[in-house]
């Protein structure tokens, strides 16, 4: 039973979202599906939930023996301000079109800052940084098991974390701070790029109607006011 110092769970049977055999075992979908799947549901939380799951790593994402997904340990929740979720509709119109200078002014927007920031600068020093997250290549781990050959990502937290730093120090380089929640907002789009890499190399995560027309179904429900949902936090 839980109590005010111990939270009793219902046991779950599954494997990582990155083991490929267990996805083929477990779920009667595709990696690539069982993968959109774990994005909507991640989105969806972000979108019309109070707060959403800020720790996505490899082991926090199951997919179980009946093929559902499931998402544990909630230790690290984020919650959005309408201030973030603004900029946030820029930085995703800018990564759908390749457009850097989109992205660039919505994040200068976002940050803190009291200076003038020289956004073409900023768009190109950022374009940098995600096309080498674009190049980076996804490593596979083969092991046996009961004569069974399992592949799984190796997920490397530290790779993520380095990325995100890079992140902060190119916005600081112009005088820009980013809020807590965008960056456990960028964390968890990393891991989930690395994901995408392992389980769908060729899915659009920006463009791909899966996707899209989800998150679009859910912003636009009858009574769905993100502003009401989303915790308001002084700026």
């Amino acid at each position: 039973a839980s109590s005010k110092k111990v939270l009793t769970m219902e046991r779950l049977y599954g494997r990582p979202l990155v083991d490929l055999e267990a996805i083929r075992a477990y779920s009667l979908e595709s990696p690539e599906a069982t993968l959109i799947t774990a994005l909507n549901t991640w989105t969806a939380s972000v979108v019309g939930c109070s707060s959403f799951h800020a720790d996505v790593h490899a082991g926090n994402l199951l997919v179980l023996r009946d093929g559902r997904i499931a998402f544990i340990d909630f230790g690290i929740v984020g919650k959005i301000s309408p201030k973030t979720w603004q900029a946030l509709e820029g930085i995703i119109q800018g990564f759908a079109s390749n457009d850097f200078e989109t992205i660039a002014s919505a994040l200068v927007r976002l940050g803190a800052t009291s200076e003038s920031v020289d956004t073409m600068a900023f768009a190109r020093d950022i374009r940098a940084v995600f096309q080498r997250i674009e190049r980076m290549d996804v490593d596979v781990v083969l092991t046996r098991a009961d004569d069974a050959i399992e592949a799984q990502l190796q997920a490397d937290d530290e790779e993520v974390t380095r990325t995100l730093l890079e992140i902060v120090a190119i916005g600081q380089e112009y005088g820009i701070k980013f809020p807590r929640d965008f960056g456990l907002l960028i964390k968890q789009t990393l891991y989930f790029d690395r994901y995408t890499k392992l389980l769908a190399p060729n899915v659009d995560v920006f463009n791909d109607e899966r996707i899209r027309s989800s998150v679009s179904k859910l912003a636009t429900q009858p009574g769905m006011d993100i502003n009401g949902v989303i915790d308001v936090e002084s700026s």
